[in-house]
């Protein structure tokens, strides 16, 4: 079966051995530690609690991780670092870890000079902001020749800095004059809006003037802690900047200096990643002061390898394995032949499959190849797709869902090609090769039907695979009238789309919806509401039927692909006129082509994943099921030899 089948484990174990069992369990990667804490077993609840260090060893952990954490994303702008994608990760042998673990003060002691010189950095920038915003100020005074120091009240006379809104400046000085205040108004410069002045008045005038000031919202420059003239000042400020930048560039040489030690830094951190989650594990046990508790889900086949890796540390541990009961919820685990396992990324993206279900991949592949390769369906874009999808795989070191998703791409690329090669599309009409089967172009209808003739196929697989579901439930009845009668009908359908078997088909549809009509309200208990639950039934026929309309988008997609294709071959040869034409040609052809290919794979994977999503799944499939999560060595940054 495609889903694995799992086991329930519960394994009693001293104390003192937590870490070596959690050890190979880890480097295994066959067991999720299951969470016993809100699990009714017989241990008193003052005695569930693992000891109180574990949590205090989380927090120191969590401490550590933090700092290393600082450090690596403080030194990696300065580090030569290989891309992981195309070089893999670092690799760090038990040696070199363990020497890393005995100058473990060594590096915190690194961190916290990373640290120090982090906070230089920091106060180098705000006083950098600040001289910045007083150069932005003071600027606009530059012309102003005397020191600043010596505005102010001097005497008899009072000198100030002023500035005025440029629309009131005429009537300021207009105002200054009607009224004969002994004031003199010194044009300096200009600001945002503002014009900027010396004013020089007699002391005996200094309300006069204030008043005057506020009518016309006059502000006063204070040039507080400054001496010297605005130019002077400016210049002293800029020479700060300077000075500034010359002490950053030297940190920063400091800290490239200290790059060299980011690796160890990355090692620590992935070790002590590992550490965390297994004490993160240690708290979903139960125990007591001497003993502990801890339940997992172990897949069937790994059975045997947990057992074999527990007892290689230890003696003084008890394993029960058992099977999961119905209130379970069992994680889920896909196990598929090597061309199916590309396409689970259509299923995970959707919703792994219940547990106590069915997986769909190996029934649903197929159809998705077939699918795919039909929207795109140009022969040279099928190899441009797999060539670029197989040297992605053969360059950059892909995991996971992103490994399985170029896979499904290069597989697309491979049906892409065999259907451009069916329908003659090489580059459009570019080239002129004589079509395996026909050109849609020409026959659009036949790929029409062709397409209805695979979403019929589909929908009967989702038909029978929901049959099958309740055979093995042991629903045999609900089978033979839910699924089967279902089948009659349509199929009666279908073959009344061939004249020579018009007759036979009036007979089967018949049979096909009076048992339909007869059996689909069987649950009611009133006999008018089953015939008329039973009637009502026929109007999913409806549904049927645009489940298969639904598939015409296999011709759409196919059309559009070559449409486009041949209006970029049809302008390139538009240009073909001179030397600089033909290479103008060149590039509408390559750039054109490539954007045909990646708009048109994306919406073949688009479409592709929406006929199964919906007219498949919708006929069969239950999903909710929850991923496996395994205790195992997943690190970030480096691959550690533990």
């Amino acid at each position: 079966m495609a889903i694995v089948k799992m086991k329930k484990m519960y394994l009693f174990g001293l104390n003192k051995e937590r870490d070596k069992i959690l050890g190979v369990l880890q480097k295994l990667g066959a067991a999720e530690i299951a969470d016993l804490r809100e699990e009714d077993i017989d241990i008193d609840i003052t005695e569930r609690q693992l000891p109180e260090q574990v949590g205090s060893e989380l927090s120191e952990l969590e401490l550590k991780l933090s700092r290393l954490k600082f450090a690596i994303d403080f030194l990696k702008p300065y580090g030569k670092e290989l891309n992981p994608l195309i070089h893999g990760r670092p690799k760090v042998s038990v040696k070199k870890l363990q020497d890393l673990l005995n100058r473990e003060s060594e590096v915190f002691d690194l961190i916290d000079s990373l640290s120090a010189l982090d906070q230089k950095l920091s106060r180098l920038k705000t006083e950098e902001s600040r001289i910045k915003s007083q150069v932005e100020l003071i600027k606009p005074w530059e012309q102003l020749d005397i020191p600043v120091e010596e505005l102010g009240a001097t005497g008899r006379v009072e000198v100030r800095a002023v500035a005025v809104p440029k629309k009131d400046f005429k009537s300021l000085r207009d105002k200054v004059v009607e009224k004969e205040l002994p004031v003199e108004i010194i044009p300096v410069g200009e600001g945002w809006e503002k014009s900027l002045l010396l004013t020089v008045y007699h002391i005996s005038a200094k309300s006069d003037i204030q008043e005057l000031f506020k009518e016309f919202a006059v502000d006063t420059e204070e040039f507080t802690g400054f001496r010297g003239t605005p130019a002077k000042i400016i210049a002293q400020l800029q020479e700060r900047l300077k000075a500034i930048e010359t002490e950053r560039q030297k940190i920063k040489t400091e800290i490239s200096r200290l790059a060299n030690r980011l690796l160890d830094m990355e090692a620590l951190y992935d070790y002590w990643l590992l550490e965390k989650q297994k004490k993160e594990n240690f708290m979903k046990m139960a125990g007591t002061e001497k003993v502990f508790l801890m339940k997992a889900w172990v897949p069937e086949l790994s059975v045997g390898a947990v057992k074999e890796a527990i007892t290689s540390v230890t003696s003084a541990a008890h394993m029960v394995f058992t099977e999961p009961s119905e209130e379970d919820d069992i994680p889920v685990v896909l196990s598929n032949p090597r061309l199916v396992q590309p396409f689970e990324v259509v299923t995970e993206l959707y919703s792994l499959p219940n547990p106590r279900g069915i997986d769909p991949n190996v029934f649903m592949a197929p159809f998705y190849f077939v699918f795919f390769g039909m929207m795109v369906s140009d022969a040279v874009y099928g190899l441009v797709l797999s060539l670029l999808s197989g040297l992605a795989l053969w360059k950059l070191k892909l995991k996971g869902m992103g490994k399985k998703l170029v896979e499904l791409l290069f597989l697309g690329g491979i049906s892409t090609f065999i259907w451009g090669m069916i329908f003659g599309s090489w580059l459009g009409d570019l080239i002129k090769v004589k079509p395996l089967w026909l050109n849609p172009l020409d026959n659009p209808l036949a790929v029409l039907f062709l397409s209805f003739a695979f979403g019929l196929i589909q929908i009967y697989t989702g038909i029978i695979l929901s049959a099958y579901k309740n055979i093995r439930n042991g629903k045999i009845v609900d089978a033979l009238l839910d699924q089967g009668l279902w089948l009659v009908l349509l199929t009666g359908l279908v073959m009344m789309a061939f004249p020579n078997l018009t007759r036979i088909a009036k007979y089967v549809t018949i049979a096909g919806a009076g048992g339909l009509v007869l059996t689909q309200g069987r649950s009611q208990k009133n006999i008018l509401k089953k015939f008329i639950s039973g009637l009502l039934s026929l109007y999913n026929v409806t549904g049927y039927l645009s489940d298969v309309l639904s598939y015409s988008r296999l011709l759409a997609l196919g059309l559009a692909t070559g449409v486009i294709a041949t209006v970029i071959n049809t302008m390139a040869r538009m240009l073909a006129v001179n030397i600089l034409g033909y290479i103008a040609m060149l590039l509408v052809l390559i750039g054109g082509h490539l954007f045909n290919v990646a708009v048109n794979a994306l919406g073949a994977y688009v479409h592709s994943s929406r006929l199964q999503y919906i007219e498949f799944f919708g006929k069969f499939y239950e999903g909710g099921g929850k991923p496996f999560q395994p205790l195992r060595i997943e690190t970030k940054y480096v691959d550690l030899e533990v």
